[in-house]
């Protein structure tokens, strides 16, 4: 996430007024409020702000779905196109290039639909994964061959 100007959160809980007055003078209207002790910190923004980001996403996720619906430019643009944002996707085979374009445009929209972004996020992890794979000969001839034969039974979990 690009920078966000910080407050910490007892700024929050102490001057409430003097927070939201630096929350609307920030460029972003947005800011990264520090919890003391705490891994995570929140991102204060305005509904409207929040409205406008979502908008945006949807907005998003319906051009690249026109694009996917139509063969010709979804061939000349999407594709061509994929390789700057995602360098990783040089190493899938065409047919998963586009699997991967038309999957991942699916589930951004389903994903949008939910108002979750860990299922795009997630969809990326595996096919990066995926192209890891297909970069590697050496793995990709291990995890592409056959493999026959029962391997035996599998142990019982164990409970720590």
């Amino acid at each position: 996430m690009p920078e966000l100007q910080e407050v910490n959160f007892s700024d929050l809980l102490q001057r409430p007024n003097e927070t939201v007055e630096k929350l609307k003078s920030s460029r972003r209207r947005a800011l990264r409020v520090h919890r003391r002790g705490s891994e995570d910190d929140l991102v204060l923004t305005t509904v409207a702000r929040a409205d406008e980001e979502h908008e945006l996403a949807v907005i998003t996720v319906r051009m690249l779905r026109a694009v996917m619906s139509n063969p010709t430019v979804r061939s000349q643009y999407l594709l061509d196109v994929l390789p700057q944002v995602f360098p990783w996707i040089k190493f899938l085979p065409v047919d998963g290039q586009a699997a991967f374009a038309q999957e991942l445009v699916d589930v951004m929209e389903a994903s949008m639909d939910l108002d979750i972004p860990a299922p795009v996020l997630q969809l990326i992890i595996e096919w990066r994964s995926t192209a890891e794979i297909h970069a590697d000969p050496e793995l990709l001839a291990i995890l592409s061959s056959p493999r026959g034969g029962d391997f035996g039974p599998v142990p019982r979990p164990t409970v720590e």
